[in-house]
């Protein structure tokens, strides 16, 4: 036997005559648990088919925190706009919903900006949670009142870093004033870097960004956690280094990453990561949120009653109508579409129109009214298409003419000669875009509403369009037209005669 084992078997022998507790390396290590909650997109207030609304989130944040010691939340831009109640108070309901929740880092997204520079000013200012931007900067350079990069937060020794990242390109398409968004890979590389050489054993980034962004973010080096937001899919992944998690839309789950840091003796930190989707439906609504999200309702069902303008002429949005003709309540909405976005062209399916009444000259109109016409909370989205592709999705406007079909367009812009026992496909006779010939092979700008953009209703032209403005960005079309009838407060459209069946 060896001097050396001799040495370490007194030694033992001593340990335990002494009493002393013998540790192993492993045993040796403190361990740290932490877990991160995010959620992001949260539009509506209220469940919908026993999932998501700002109830069950509280719910499911409640629990999180009754069972774990160490919980960060984190969301991750979205949430002021769009949606009815947003229209009303300007997303003042849901500031004060987070602040009753509480969350750890609000990061702003781009529907942040949707009611311009002032009102986002306003309600940042409303926010009792730590407000993170490290890119968003005012017109002289300088971070927002309210406003941090970044912060570091020490839990049991472990310093977690973490900064607030908006999507540059998407909120330069809302209304953001003259605020400025930098670059954010850039930003995001230079403020992970100066928390790591701040100490931060953990670097955490709650961004607002598209999922190829995220990926890019997890692989800069300094970042260890991504928790986003935006593309309003459910994503978690982990290649051995960094960890990137996001939810769905509306608090429809949450997602929770556990992180397990062992700090060896020689102050040596390693981490891993597991994840956790947190489906809302099997959560438990926090009862005090839902009750107040209840008055919300009530105030905002109040507020929809509110008179908004005069029809001055008669408006026909039955069934038969709007999927079978050129109608003036089609011609307004597809007008004031296509002015919004600037566009060449607006297309919106009959299908989405659903009043089915016939409103007579001098009618009164209120927001409930606009509401009830367009109910599917769609979206204003812009696109970049083709002639070819334009020219197809207006032959697919009159594939199934005098069947109701809901797919039948309501268009501006356009002027449409339709022979109506054509073979489907070849039913229209000619296609003028601004009082021209439309061209195959020119580039239109056309506005048109989420859901036909996305190819539904046999729209698959569309779906081939380059996006300008995405449904990720685009406004609610309710609101648009909400808010161009109380500009205008007088509305008077006729037909005109863009579609003429023969």
């Amino acid at each position: 036997m060896s001097r050396f084992v001799n040495r370490r078997v007194f030694l033992l022998f001593l340990a335990v005559a002494l009493g002393i507790p013998i540790l192993s390396a492993r045993a040796a290590e403190r361990v740290v648990n932490l877990t991160f909650v995010v959620f992001s997109d949260i539009y509506e207030m209220a469940e919908r088919d026993g999932r998501g609304g700002f109830a069950r989130i509280a719910g499911g944040l409640k629990a999180e925190r009754a069972k774990r010691k160490n919980v960060i939340v984190a969301h991750a831009g979205d949430t002021l706009s769009p949606s009815l109640t947003s229209s009303v108070d300007k997303g003042a309901h849901i500031v004060e919903l987070l602040n009753r929740i509480g969350v750890d880092v609000f990061t702003p997204g781009n529907h942040e900006f949707d009611f311009g520079e002032a009102v986002f000013r306003q309600r940042m200012g409303e926010a009792t949670f730590p407000l993170l931007a490290a890119n968003l900067r005012d017109a002289s350079g300088r971070a927002l009142p309210g406003f941090a990069d970044s912060k570091i937060i020490d839990v049991d020794g472990v310093k977690i870093g973490v900064f607030g990242l908006t999507d540059d390109e998407s909120a330069r398409r809302s209304s953001p004033g003259s605020l400025k968004l930098l670059p954010a890979i850039e930003t995001a590389k230079r403020e992970a870097q100066a928390l790591r050489d701040a100490g931060a054993d953990l670097v955490v980034v709650v961004t607002h960004s598209e999922w190829q962004d995220d990926l890019r973010l997890a692989k800069l080096g300094p970042i260890d956690i991504v928790l986003s937001g935006h593309d309003h899919n459910l994503l978690v992944a982990y290649d051995g280094r960094a960890a990137v998690g996001e939810t769905q839309a509306d608090g429809v789950n949450l997602v929770a990453i556990d992180v397990e840091m062992r700090i060896a003796d020689d102050g040596v930190k390693r981490w891993t990561p597991k994840f956790r989707i947190i489906d809302t439906a099997d959560v438990a609504p926090d009862a005090a949120i839902a009750e107040r999200v209840a008055q919300y309702e009530a105030e905002v069902d109040k507020a929809l009653d509110v008179d908004i303008g005069l029809a001055k002429t008669p408006l026909d949005s039955r069934k038969a109508s709007v999927r079978g003709e050129e109608t003036a309540i089609g011609d307004f909405f597809a007008d004031t579409m296509r002015a919004a976005a600037s566009a060449d062209v607006a297309i919106i399916n009959g299908g989405g129109i659903r009043g089915n009444r016939s409103y007579a000259p001098g009618t009164t109109l209120t927001r409930k009214d606009i509401a009830r016409e367009l109910p599917f909370n769609n979206q204003l989205v812009t696109l970049a298409l083709t002639g070819a592709d334009l020219r197809a999705a207006l032959e697919n406007a009159v594939w199934l003419i005098g069947k109701d079909a809901g797919r039948f367009a309501q268009i501006s812009g356009a002027r449409i000669v339709v022979r109506r026992d054509a073979v489907p496909g070849s039913r229209l006779a000619s296609i003028e875009i601004g009082g021209k010939p439309l061209d195959d092979t020119k580039l239109y700008k056309v506005a048109t509403i989420d859901f036909l953009a996305r190819g539904k209703d046999g729209y698959v032209a569309l779906a081939r369009g380059k996006p300008l403005v995405s449904d990720l960005e685009g406004p609610l079309l309710t609101n648009v037209i909400i808010d161009a009838v109380e500009k205008t407060r007088v509305i008077a459209p006729v037909v005109d005669g863009r579609i003429r069946i023969e």
